[in-house]
């Protein structure tokens, strides 16, 4: 049987950025799911009351040991609170510097759909580990999951010491921050178990206080129901119009309590303004601290996409009144590193299925991206969204037009 230092060493030779071993018990955390379940924080996401979630006995009864890798799919691009910022003091800043009015508004894709889909970046990886494992010996049973499984990897990777789980529900990890995806491999194997790392959030309720809608209810707890990312991604409905103006220009997904996570902080050079680290300094953080950068990916699926769109564009009055029309347009390109909402509404379905055929963004369908893009345009304020909305007001699908209905009303009534 292999060492368990020898399959760590071989995890971090596939390209993996974090390494460890948990038990296959964390009855504390897998307790809380039933109980958060109950009181409705997880919204319609009813795949999360399937049973094998409780106990990974019940995935393979065999189980010893589970294996945690992580991998950081962080870039260099700043953030999308540096890119808010960087608007504001524009908007204040002396004359002759662009002003906010000048600049098309834009929409947010989240960091961790920039790039290729993460579950096949990182299937391939794990797939490549679990052969190892297989290798070494006869009889070793293994299952691997890169959260598509009825495995609960966040319990099971805080129990294996890669990282905390932070007062936003995100594992941190104290060398390189929290921008990393989990994956797992259950196994019969007896490995050494390594010991969870200890909760280094502090006295900081930074991202508590920065999340726009409200769904971080306590430290350490989330009300999904209410988290963009649910709203504009796992939510097929109508989005709560509560929640609509707080979305922002949110297209697909949020990453605002990452962003403020003094655990992610960037150099100083490319921070505007103080950064949020005094809330730590009772608990040992000196105020170097500040310099501290959040480990960046090398893997190259990760860097944001470059979209080609050759159909035409989305953005017209439309002849048609049943859904928003294509006009014949040259073919654009631009990336999904905050690009333009314009950009972004040029995209006609076959456009969508054919970018996003291989990208986490195609989970939203292309109804969740009109309807996502119809509350971008909402909270905008720019009247040249107009003719679009109108055009989406009078699509046959009633999310999609209860939505832009309600983003004319936004523009048209000032907000």
């Amino acid at each position: 049987m292999l060492p368990t230092a020898t399959i760590k060493q071989r995890a971090l030779e596939l390209g993996f950025d974090l390494v460890g071993i948990a038990p296959p018990s964390a009855v504390k955390d897998l307790e809380f799911l039933p109980q958060w379940i109950k009181k409705g924080y997880g919204g319609e996401m009813r795949y999360l009351s399937n049973p094998q979630r409780e106990d990974p006995r019940l995935v393979l009864p065999s189980i010893k040991s589970i294996i945690c890798v992580g991998l950081i799919y962080n870039t260099s691009y700043p953030y999308s609170t540096e890119i808010t910022e960087i608007a504001r003091c524009e908007k204040d800043g002396p004359s002759g510097v662009k002003s906010e009015g000048d600049a098309p508004p834009r929409g947010w894709i989240s960091r961790y759909a920039w790039g290729k889909d993460y579950h096949k970046v990182m299937r391939k990886k794990l797939e490549h580990l679990r052969t190892t494992l297989e290798q070494s010996s006869e009889g070793v049973e293994t299952r691997v999951y890169v959260d598509t499984g009825p495995i609960m990897e966040r319990a099971f990777a805080r129990l294996s010491g890669i990282g905390w789980m932070g007062k936003n529900t995100c594992l941190i990890n104290e060398q390189k921050g929290s921008w990393f995806f989990l994956g797992v491999i259950l196994t019969n194997l007896e490995l050494d178990w390594d010991v969870p790392a200890p909760d280094r959030c502090g006295s900081c309720t930074c991202c508590l206080e920065a999340c726009p809608t409200g769904a971080l209810r306590e430290p350490y707890v989330m009300d999904a129901s209410r988290c963009i990312s649910y709203l504009n991604i796992e939510l097929r409905s109508v989005i709560p119009a509560e929640f609509r103006t707080a979305i922002g220009r949110n297209v697909f997904g949020c990453d605002i309590c990452q962003d403020v996570c003094p655990w992610n902080s960037r150099p100083l050079s490319l921070v505007s303004g103080p950064l949020p680290i005094d809330a730590f300094r009772e608990d040992g953080f000196s105020a170097g601290s500040a310099a501290r950068r959040a480990a960046t990916a090398s893997v190259p699926e990760f860097q944001p996409l470059e979209v080609e769109i050759k159909s035409g564009g989305l953005i017209s009055e439309s002849t048609d009144e049943t859904k928003p029309a294509a006009q014949s347009l040259p073919p654009k390109s631009f990336s999904l590193f905050n690009p333009t909402l314009e950009d972004l509404a040029s995209m006609a379905e076959e456009d969508f299925r054919r970018v996003f055929a291989h990208s986490p963004i195609k989970r939203t369908k292309y109804r969740g991206w009109l309807r996502n893009l119809c509350v971008a345009m909402g909270n905008s304020g720019d009247p040249q969204f107009v003719p679009w909305l109108e055009s989406a007001a009078a699509n046959s699908d009633p999310i999609v037009a209860e939505h832009a209905t309600w983003a004319l009303r936004q523009l048209l009534s000032g907000g």
